[in-house]
């Protein structure tokens, strides 16, 4: 499941496949603490990005059809960086992310 879910979390990173990825109920607080919507992320972010150098990487079941990822993203941002992922009838869908800016 780690490989399929942090697959996902690239296509996302690269500004691809938001409307299949991101649960219509998505938000995000951001490195800055801001909090930004799903429609927000939409605007802003589609088509641009590239995946994530990563370290740390993690994946938890929390429950049935429910994942945590969390890794720590290297760089010239580097944070601490999780998400929930859900399963639905639409697929792997991000329903949360948060990034904690590290010093």
């Amino acid at each position: 499941m780690k490989v399929i879910l942090f697959a996902l979390e690239d296509r996302l990173a690269q500004g691809l496949d938001f409307d299949a990825l991101l649960h219509p109920d998505f938000f995000e607080f951001g490195r800055s603490g801001r909090r930004w919507s799903r429609t927000e992320v939409m605007a802003e972010l589609r088509g641009t990005g590239t995946a994530a150098q990563r370290a740390d990487e993690q994946a938890v079941e929390l429950a049935t059809n429910c994942w945590q990822t969390s890794w720590r993203a290297l760089g010239s941002h580097p944070a601490w960086r999780s998400s929930i992922w859900l399963h639905g009838p639409d697929g792997w869908q991000m329903r949360f992310h948060q990034a904690t800016p590290l010093p």
